[in-house]
């Protein structure tokens, strides 16, 4: 029977001219293909910045500008300066948020752009500083720094786009199942499921999310969720590394291997090899294992999250 793994809706924080609302300065459309792919997959909560503080659409664009070790907006054509609204903004905002799992936020904004934000030494914007973040932006990453936040621009980078989609997916189903959890075992069901996502992740953390979880007792079960979840988040930081994934699913392989002939042995150790070098895709190893999780009926396997963190049908 074919395993179909069910994916709660993440709850995304999203600029809302992504969702092709025209609050944007000019009032044009943005279309990004992947982020219009994936907004129906989650629950969304919008917001414009600018639009809540008062600016229009048409308007004047805003800049960020540096002074003195610290970041400012303004409005140069106007003269208007705007940080003071936006740092009240943003942190209301921001405050207001529970159950959040992740942000996709509008590329080069001055308010929302995560990269690529044009940064002034001046509020009248005269001579340029650096390249940089969005005001709204640089308080979200304050406040959610264990969580995945992206611009769309950045998210075209194929390696990046699968790291926010696992974090993401990831963290909605820690946040939807925690609610069902009652006793320990449930705790072990879960941890179990992502065993080798969070090896490919952090062999470190997953050792400690491993003793966190034989130590688990029923009267401290609360305590214990608290903590697992604060070292689940600082796991899935950092993206993994291509020997880290080779790792894994040569683990993985190992469940399987002793159905194999040497030769077929072989033939997938090469194709190993081959991803290590970068002339094979990951995907393709990852589908041969879950083939082979079917064909010899290993449900162990087929439930792991690494053979599919995500909808498959995110895949560009």
């Amino acid at each position: 029977m074919l395993y179909v793994r069910q994916f709660p809706k993440p709850r995304v924080v999203v600029s809302a001219c992504l969702n092709l609302k025209p609050v944007r300065y000019n009032g044009q459309e943005v279309r990004d293909e992947f982020v219009l792919k994936l907004l129906p997959y989650c629950e969304v909560i919008e917001v414009c910045p600018e639009i809540a503080i008062g600016l229009g659409v048409p308007r004047e664009k805003i800049i960020v500008y540096r002074r003195d070790n610290a970041f400012g907006l303004s409005q140069p054509a106007t003269g208007l300066e705007l940080t003071e609204k936006m740092e009240s903004f943003s942190e209301k905002f921001l405050k207001g948020l529970s159950e959040v799992d992740g942000f996709i936020l509008k590329s080069k904004s001055p308010s929302c752009g995560v990269s690529n934000t044009k940064v002034y030494k001046d509020p009248e914007g005269r001579e340029f500083h650096s390249k940089g973040k969005g005001l709204f932006a640089m308080r979200v990453l304050e406040r959610f720094e264990d969580l995945p936040v992206e611009d769309e621009g950045r998210l075209r980078d194929e390696q990046l786009r699968t790291h926010f989609l696992t974090r993401l997916f990831s963290i909605a189903d820690l946040r939807e199942s925690f609610k069902r959890i009652e006793k320990v075992k449930d705790l072990m069901d879960f941890h179990q499921r992502y065993k080798y996502l969070l090896m490919a992740y952090s062999q470190v953390k997953l050792k400690a999310l491993g003793r966190l979880t034989a130590q688990a007792r029923e009267e401290n079960l609360r305590e214990t969720l608290a903590e697992y979840r604060r070292l689940f988040l600082e796991a899935l930081k950092r993206k993994p590394s291509i020997g880290q994934h080779a790792n894994v699913i040569l683990h993985i392989f190992g469940h399987l291997s002793r159905n194999f002939k040497p030769s077929e042995k072989a033939h997938f150790l090469k194709l190993v090899e081959d991803y290590k070098r970068r002339v094979v895709d990951r995907r393709l190893l990852v589908e041969f294992l879950k083939s082979y999780a079917y064909r010899f009926e290993n449900q162990y396997l087929l439930t792991q999250a690494y053979l599919q963190p995500y909808p498959e049908e995110l895949e560009l």
